[in-house]
């Protein structure tokens, strides 16, 4: 508890009775009593089972490196508590099969609550339609950020969907704290300007319009393995200077601008399983989300038909008339629940930044390798021991 140590990284556990066993799943949120929760237990065990198999072991499970057949066909986990507690010599396997499969149980488990507050489609919506309002194309197809009159060339535009439930999993099974709000990418966008000299207009842009708000962003996850900010406010300024007194002519300006580079030595990325060639400018933020309460979400589904505008004219002055009325009767105000906040990540880059995470060693792929080795280890240690 002090000692500041996650509890999937426990070597055993200390349950030694059935009693033991039921009281530590009562005080850990589930009810024997209770039908649903029963039932929930059980579809936890089977979706652990499958998680290892799937992604932390395939080869192995393949060639017959399974569980014993007393945890493959378990359905009450009292009993992987007390396997995962036994001192007995000759239980050695069932102790380090059930010692890994808690651990993704417990990973699984904490997934289950996470902002349920906030439906994700909505959250989605409000987070994306910031940035939508001022992403545009030019007269000439181009990309741009902004607005008309200050805006910035991209070379595309990005959004993270909202991550799948084994990118979830895994991603906890390595994260030192392990619990599921400590995940702050469930949603995203990711921003590359054409030049590098751009980036840092982007991310002025992203404050000056308000597609992210200062105070809402977390200041101890800004990450910046890019763009050294001093250097590059040198360069920018000398040039300028330059350019003001005729050293140079405005083609030459923009020509030096081009070529300017990023830090020999940028910040460090905190994640041990990126590699030193990822570069962006990393921002997590929150927005606050106004979704319905469950009793008005109707009211949502009445304005997607009217906007998506499949109904007659009748139709549709119905269905207005029916929210007129509720909001006549409720007050605004009454019928949205804004209480809860929504992470979402913001990148920022250069389209040389991009081509080397697409291409080379920061690719999508060898971070998901280095993910899925650091997971394997910390779970089935125990299991992966008993082979040798």
């Amino acid at each position: 508890l002090v000692g500041g140590k996650s509890s999937i990284d426990l070597p055993e556990l200390n349950v030694h009775s059935f009693d033991e066993a039921s009281q530590f799943i009562e005080n850990y949120g589930y009810s024997f009593d209770r039908d649903e929760d029963q039932q929930r237990m059980h579809s936890l065990i089977v979706e652990s089972l499958s998680f290892i198999e799937k992604f932390l072991m395939p080869r192995e499970w393949r060639r017959g490196l399974k569980p014993p057949q007393g945890i493959m066909y378990c359905e009450d986990p009292r009993y992987l508590l007390l396997w995962a507690s036994s001192n007995d010599p000759e239980a050695r396997e069932l102790k380090a099969w059930s010692c890994a499969i808690l651990r993704v149980i417990h990973t699984i488990a904490h997934i289950e609550g996470v902002h349920r507050l906030v439906d994700i489609k909505v959250a989605r919506e409000q987070i994306m339609g910031r940035f939508q309002s001022h992403v545009f194309r030019s007269d000439q197809g181009e990309l741009m950020l902004g607005d008309e009159d200050n805006h910035v060339l991209l070379h595309r535009l990005e959004w993270k969907e909202q991550k799948n439930r084994e990118s979830i999993i895994l991603k906890l099974l390595h994260k030192q704290a392990n619990v599921a709000e400590t995940i702050y990418d469930f949603l995203g966008v990711r921003i590359i300007t054409k030049r590098l000299c751009d980036v840092m207009l982007a991310v002025k842009f992203l404050r000056q319009f308000h597609m992210v708000t200062f105070p809402n962003c977390v200041p101890s996850r800004s990450r910046n393995t890019l763009v050294e900010v001093d250097r590059f406010r040198a360069q920018i300024e000398a040039l300028r200077e330059m350019l003001m007194v005729g050293s140079i002519t405005t083609e030459e300006f923009n020509a030096m601008v081009d070529r300017l580079t990023g830090s020999d030595n940028p910040q460090q990325t905190s994640n041990p399983h990126s590699a030193k060639s990822y570069q962006s400018i990393q921002l997590t933020c929150r927005q606050r989300i106004r979704t319905y309460k469950p009793q008005w979400r109707w009211l949502e589904k009445f304005r997607t038909a009217i906007d998506e505008g499949d109904l007659t004219r009748e139709q549709t002055v119905m269905l207005q008339q029916a929210i007129n009325l509720a909001q006549d009767w409720n007050g605004d105000n009454d019928m949205y629940d804004s209480n809860s906040f929504f992470p979402f990540e913001v990148q920022v880059m250069d389209q040389g930044a991009y081509d080397r995470i697409v291409r080379g060693e920061a690719s999508h792929h060898r971070y998901k390798r280095s993910q899925i080795r650091a997971a394997r280890r910390r779970v089935l240690h125990g299991v992966l021991r008993l082979k040798v």
